[in-house]
């Protein structure tokens, strides 16, 4: 995620307005963005960062300006693919590539996903995915049915 290489490491024109707006929305005073706003100012151009990245982000700091906003998001992919990233997360539990997944890998999987489920909604999505002969269920069709859901 961070300093890794990516296709977006400028920012267009629109990801720069973007930003100007999301910092003034949350503007601390003193052209700064505090650093608890930060993570909401990075996810509204675009960007996905984690806790974990964001405590890295910040360090010590507890106020951003938008220069050093720009700078970040300079350094991070922005517009990720929520379907290809649901991809890449089911895939690795599928070991033999076939593009399924059994009902426990699932539950594991939607459990540690950044936004919670809550149980009955993971047992809605798995009643309405079907299983094939030996059980497993088609992650494809799991995550577009999630995506004609929200």
């Amino acid at each position: 995620f961070l300093n890794q290489p990516s296709e977006n490491m400028s920012l267009s024109a629109n990801d720069i307005a973007v930003l100007e707006e999301a910092f003034k929305l949350h503007e601390a005073g003193s052209s700064q963005v505090a650093a608890a706003q930060l993570g909401e100012v990075l996810r509204i151009v675009g960007a996905n960062p984690s806790e974990e990245e964001l405590v890295a982000l910040t360090g010590s700091k507890t106020t951003f300006s938008l220069d050093d906003v720009k700078g970040m998001l300079a350094g991070m992919k922005l517009h990720e693919d929520p379907k290809q990233a649901l991809m890449d997360a089911f895939s690795i539990f599928d070991a033999d590539g076939t593009g399924k997944i059994d009902p426990s890998e699932f539950r594991n999987v939607m459990a540690n996903l950044g936004e919670r489920f809550e149980s009955h909604e993971i047992e809605e999505i798995m009643r309405v995915t079907e299983q094939d002969v030996d059980g497993k269920m088609s992650y494809e069709a799991i995550i577009n049915f999630a995506a004609a859901n929200v």
